[in-house]
Order: structure tokens, then C-alpha cells, then sequence
């Protein structure tokens, strides 16, 4: 009996060891690579509003900012218009208890689209600092507070003008936080220092013209490159230094959801005045439009959810609800349906599978393949405009009204007030 116990007990620690490993967080917009992919092998495929809901917790305030994961907390941004704040705010993850509630700024919300708000920027977290972007009337403020909520520094990197607002997400790398400012103001884009806000590099865009994507990193040959869209151009910087490496036109004038990089490529979406889409091979220096472009598509393309790279396929689902998968190295059409309504969200994956929340709440899940395979069709009966974190074995998805936790076998007891 005793050996039965050890070996039950080795068992159980193995298990959880091995839970351990397959743990990722989810600590920025679109996960840890920033390419919507996660690791974990255990998100959960099929959901209600009664089924494997862990929790579920009301967010004050509004905004469009998605949820970001660390460890043991869940971060989020939001705007209150009864006294013009933005917040930051953190939740248990593994309970939905609100655990602290930040004012980082105070002012006029300025010009925005009728589907923008004063919180559409997803934070970034590391280990020590949380990292939120808000714009107003007058320019851009970009605050770190530590894991407690407290204000360690706040700066201000520029005026910032733009009829539609802002939406940019801030990155990490390095020592630094990486902010896009493209804008109809005086555009620009910076990387400060993590610890005191100091500003490393500025960079100044050929043109302004409002964006709204948030940049993406990438190693190739050796090398650490910072994917950024915007102002009517595809282009690779130097992270270290800001300095432009190569760039191609196109594939349209403005932008806002994020390039997918990969198979040695970049796969540039944009959607005003036109929606279209091309591909770069990397690699170039300068100019590379005449030499670099694979290929360009404007058949079914999106606006604003983010193309999806998923072992060696390109998905993408546009504005509308088309779902499409290319062949990513020649932009060939594998398969498309219409499978969704109308999208914000962009798409995520995990375990061989390929989650789309749609405007309404309603999330498909798909099987990563060839064919267009549907495993599963979820709904949480409210409106989804952000997109979803996968940490931990569970689905974090911020909606109008709530943050939810979606997990595997959580009972209806489990739910929540975050109380």
C-alpha cells in the first residue's frame, strides 16, 4: 500500500510537472511571439454560458484593449467617461477577483471612430511592469506601473492627432517598450526604456497618415527585425537602433490589424482606402518593392482582424466573416466559407486548432488542416470585439460587458461575481 501511495503521489507530481511545461503566458497583444499562437495543449473546444465557464467577472468602464496574462494575474485597459480616466486593471486569473484598479490618466477622450474607445490598446506585462498607451486632445501618454498598480513612471512621447483615435498595442523588447505612433499629427515610433521611460530611438515615418497595427518581431539569419505597417508601406526596422532596414509600397495606404511573419515571409494586410494584402520575402535592403514582393491579393482580405500563420498555413478572416486559408509561400486559396458574421476578433491558436470569435460572441472552432473542418460552435451570449488570450489551459476573452474564463470541466459552481 505504501509503494501503491509513492507511486500514486510520483504520478500526480509528474503530471503536474508536465502541466507546468505545457503553462504559457499570454503576456501581450497576440501572445508571447505576437503571432496569436499558443503552445498549450489543453484549451478547451466546446463552451456555453452554463459549460466550462471557470468565472466569470464584470469590467468597469469600456474599452476594446484585449486581456493579457501572467502568472497569476489578468491585465486589462479601460476608459470611464463619467471622469474622463483611463485605468489599468488586474485580476486574479484563477478566480476573476479584481485586485486592483489604476487611474494612468485623466483628459478629453479627442476624436475617434464610432467603434473605438478610449481603451483599445492592449497592455504589455513582464515580470516587474505592466505598460498601457492612451492618447487624448493633446498627445500620448505611456505609463509602466508595477505588479501592485502603482505609477513607476509616465511619459509624454508626442502630440497625437487621428480622426479615428488610436489602437496600437506597445511591444517589448530587450530593455525596452516599443510604441507606434503613426498618426495624421506628427507621426512616430519610439522605444523607451522599461525601467525609467527614457526614450533609446525615434523613428519618423515617410508620411502621416493614421495607423493603427502594433509591430511584430522576428529573427532571421542571426538577426532580430521589428515588422511595422504604416504610412502606405511594409517595413523592417532595426530594433536596436530604429534604423530602417528595407521597405515595400502597399499593400495599401492605411492600416490595423498585425502582419503575420514566417517561411522566411511577411504577410502585410491593409484596408483603406483598399483591402488588400501582400507578401515580402525577407532579406532585402532599401527599396525591395520591385524585388521582394512574392505575391499581393485583394479578394476576401480584412481590415481589421490579423492574419494567422498556424503550421505552414495562412489563415485569415476578414471583416465580414469570409474565412479563408492560403497557401502561404504562393497566396493560393486552400479553402474558404463564410463561417462567421461580422469580426473584430482575431483569430488564435492552439492544439492543432483555430479559434474565431465573431462580433456576437459566437466562437468556431476549427481544426487546423487542408479541408475546412468545424469542431465546434460556442457561445457566450454577449458581444465580442477583442481577442482572446490562451494561458493556462484556459481561454481569457474580454467582452462588452465582462471578463470571462473559459476552461475545461468548470462548473457552473465555479462561476463567479469576482466577489
Amino acid at each position: 500500500m505504501k509503494w501503491l501511495t509513492r507511486s500514486f503521489t510520483g504520478l500526480l507530481a509528474g503530471l503536474i510537472c508536465l502541466d507546468c511545461l505545457n503553462a504559457e503566458d499570454w503576456p501581450g497583444w497576440r501572445g508571447p511571439r505576437g503571432d496569436g499562437v499558443s503552445l498549450e495543449q489543453t484549451a478547451p473546444v466546446t463552451w456555453g454560458p452554463t459549460e466550462n465557464l471557470r468565472w466569470k467577472v464584470p469590467v468597469p468602464g469600456s474599452g476594446r484593449s484585449s486581456v493579457v496574462i501572467s502568472g497569476p494575474h489578468a491585465f486589462l485597459t479601460t476608459g470611464t467617461a463619467d471622469d474622463l480616466s483611463r485605468r489599468v486593471l488586474c485580476f486574479d486569473s484563477s478566480t476573476g477577483n479584481l485586485l486592483w484598479n489604476s487611474v494612468v490618466h485623466q483628459g478629453p477622450g479627442g476624436k475617434m471612430h464610432q467603434d473605438n474607445t478610449m481603451a483599445s490598446s492592449t497592455p504589455a506585462v513582464d515580470a516587474q511592469r505592466v505598460y498601457a498607451v492612451f492618447v487624448d486632445d493633446v498627445g500620448m501618454t505611456v505609463a509602466a506601473l508595477d505588479r501592485n498598480g502603482r505609477i513607476v513612471w509616465k511619459v509624454n512621447p508626442g502630440t497625437f492627432y487621428s480622426n479615428h483615435g488610436f489602437a496600437a498595442s506597445p511591444v517589448l523588447y530587450g530593455s525596452g517598450v516599443i510604441i507606434n505612433g503613426h498618426q495624421d499629427g506628427t507621426a512616430f515610433v519610439c522605444m523607451l526604456d522599461r525601467a525609467t521611460g527614457e526614450e533609446l530611438w525615434r523613428y519618423t515615418p515617410a508620411v502621416n497618415l493614421r495607423s493603427f497595427s502594433t509591430p511584430v518581431l522576428t529573427e532571421y539569419e542571426g538577426r532580430t527585425l521589428m515588422i511595422l505597417t504604416g504610412s502606405r508601406q511594409t517595413a523592417a526596422l532595426d530594433p536596436e537602433t530604429g534604423r530602417l532596414i528595407w521597405s515595400a509600397e502597399g499593400p495599401s495606404e492605411k492600416f490595423v490589424c498585425t502582419p503575420s511573419v514566417g517561411m522566411g515571409m511577411v504577410f502585410s494586410f491593409a484596408g483603406s482606402p483598399d483591402k488588400k494584402s501582400l507578401a515580402v520575402r525577407l532579406g532585402g535592403t532599401g527599396d525591395v518593392t520591385a524585388t521582394h514582393v512574392a505575391w499581393r491579393a485583394e479578394r476576401g482580405m480584412p481590415y481589421v482582424p490579423s492574419p494567422l500563420l498556424f503550421n505552414g498555413r495562412l489563415h485569415i478572416i476578414n471583416d465580414l466573416g469570409v474565412y479563408s486559408c492560403l497557401e502561404p509561400v504562393s497566396g493560393k486559396v486552400l479553402h474558404t466559407a463564410r463561417a462567421l458574421g461580422s469580426t473584430y476578433s482575431s483569430p488564435v491558436a492552439a492544439a492543432g486548432r483555430i479559434y474565431l470569435f465573431e462580433d456576437t460572441g459566437r466562437c468556431t472552432v476549427l481544426a487546423d488542416g487542408a479541408n475546412f473542418q468545424v469542431l465546434a460552435k460556442n457561445d457566450i451570449n454577449e458581444e465580442v470585439y477583442t481577442t482572446p488570450a490562451i494561458s493556462n489551459g484556459s481561454i481569457f476573452i474580454r467582452t462588452t460587458q465582462s471578463l470571462i474564463c473559459i476552461a475545461p470541466s468548470a462548473r457552473q459552481s465555479d462561476l463567479s461575481s469576482g466577489d
